[in-house]
């Protein structure tokens, strides 16, 4: 089975009380990765560290047999998208929201804006057209989650990193989000996710590798990413 993002004997720190985590694991190509733990075991803190917005203490990724040192980070950050649990919004309308990723001249390289694929992801996700001209900061928790995957999918990452996705949603659009990823994961090239979730939505999807954060007492450490 083909692997994207690979990420071996990665350690890092919790805090109250002092815990370390290690923890390897890969995502399969059209498929998910499972991540499971107590809550404040530091499944978040693994998404963040994957998507390198903070260093582990020890530890190698890869992404398609390419280590995370080859890319710059905005690049990395791209082809490895975030969804934290409470979803981001940028000043300005949905439609803006949508764009802001696109003014960057890395991904303006890259990939360009299409507003008629943006509507039609809305549409599969329930929300209405006029949602386009609504005022992000306006947004319900539900719909600002699902604003913020479109804008994560129109990036066309290689993995989404899915932490509580469908946390504030309802049991209808919950449906409509899993529905999409697995189409989103089955289309195109290979393209694999990394979920939190309390929800079971993974068992959604096909193929599933599991992975458990378990994090034992701290014995101190060293850095070896910046």
């Amino acid at each position: 089975m083909e692997q994207l993002l690979v990420f071996r004997d990665l350690a890092y720190r919790l805090d109250n009380p002092p815990r370390r985590v290690a923890v390897s694991g890969a995502v399969p190509a059209g498929g998910v990765l499972a991540v499971s733990g107590a809550s404040g075991s530091g499944k978040t803190t693994l998404l963040r560290i994957l998507a390198r917005l903070q260093p582990p203490l020890i530890g190698e990724v890869s992404l398609l047999g390419r280590s995370w040192h080859e890319f710059p980070p905005g690049r990395w950050r791209r082809q490895v998208q975030l969804l934290p649990q409470e979803p981001v919004r940028l000043l300005g309308d949905v439609g803006e929201n949508l764009q802001q990723p696109f003014r960057l001249a890395t991904v303006r390289r890259d990939i360009p804006f299409d507003p008629d694929r943006a509507r039609e992801l809305l549409q599969q996700l329930g929300l209405d057209p006029a949602v386009w001209r609504q005022e992000a900061q306006h947004l319900s928790g539900g719909e600002a989650a699902r604003v913020a995957l479109v804008r994560a999918l129109l990036l066309e990452p290689t993995v989404l990193l899915l932490d509580e996705p469908s946390a504030a949603l309802d049991p209808l659009s919950r449906s409509r989000v899993v529905s999409l990823l697995s189409r989103w994961l089955s289309e195109g090239p290979p393209r694999g996710a990394v979920l939190v979730s309390h929800a079971g939505e993974e068992s959604a999807f096909a193929p599933v590798e599991q992975v458990s954060v378990e994090p034992q007492p701290d014995a101190g450490g060293r850095r070896n990413l910046q």
